[in-house]
């Protein structure tokens, strides 16, 4: 490619903005929050529930469940999890929040709104 040919290619395209749009899809990041919870120590998955019942027990195995509402560059999320105890409550909840807000933000680009933390269980005596 000469330099008269990449002045042209350079010409012809249009302006960051116009060039076209990422559209993220609500399972990709709803991943990405799954990921970010098990990231943070003492936390674990959480049992199954539909229109209210648990299916299964509390093992804290797994990935929490994350639920993800994304509406333009803002997403919504609501995570489901377990928490090791006696892990203080309100602290690692805390943590949770934050670096689930931060590691969506890094990876997606998308602004983190609020997320919902739902403690489902404390297990006693596991190393989540």
């Amino acid at each position: 490619m000469t330099a008269a040919t990449a002045d042209a290619v350079g010409t012809a395209l249009n302006r960051p903005g116009q060039r076209g749009r990422t559209t993220l899809a609500d399972r990709v990041v709803t991943k990405v929050a799954a990921q970010a919870v098990s990231e943070v120590e003492q936390t674990g998955g959480a049992a199954r529930q539909i229109i209210g019942i648990t299916f299964g027990r509390q093992t804290g195995q797994g990935l929490a469940r994350v639920a993800t509402r994304i509406d333009g560059h803002l997403a919504m999320i609501e995570l489901r999890l377990t928490l090791a105890y006696p892990a203080p409550v309100r602290t690692l909840t805390r943590e949770v929040r934050r670096h689930v807000i931060e590691r969506v933000t890094d990876l997606t680009g998308l602004e983190v709104r609020h997320v919902d933390i739902e403690v489902a269980s404390l297990l006693r005596g596991r190393g989540l």
